[in-house]
């Protein structure tokens, strides 16, 4: 009865975690595409002195929440993200509108992804 006990418990505290991780990565993804695509509204209408202070923000917010990140998920997506950040910063900087606009649309792809992968369903347990 000891034993049923310890793995019931064990158990929900795995899953209770799992979605608890899940929960953190879900707001904190939905929060980075919220300030990209403040990003994106200032690109479209050529405020670029604009977009480069909300993309360093941006920036900022990204140290932070990939900290945690970087315990929790697969390293190679966090690399593929600090990449297509770099060259948006560039893009920006130089005010290509269309690579700013491309580069953008793919780093919200980026981020958004990491949170359905991370999504306790059957299609990403099988």
């Amino acid at each position: 009865m000891r034993v049923v006990t310890t793995v019931i418990t064990g158990l929900v505290l795995l899953v209770g975690l799992s979605l608890g991780v899940y929960k953190y990565v879900h707001d904190s993804s939905q929060s980075m595409v919220g300030q990209l695509e403040q990003v994106e509204t200032m690109i479209q209408n050529a405020k670029w002195d604009g977009a480069k202070v909300q993309l360093e923000q941006t920036k900022v917010s990204w140290d932070q929440t990939k900290y945690w990140w970087t315990i929790l998920l697969d390293h190679q997506e966090l690399d593929n993200i600090d990449l297509s950040m770099s060259r948006l910063q560039r893009y920006v900087d130089t005010q290509g509108l269309s690579l700013s606009l491309g580069e953008l649309s793919a780093l919200k792809m980026l981020v958004d992804h990491i949170s359905d992968k991370e999504a306790f369903n059957l299609r990403n347990i099988l």
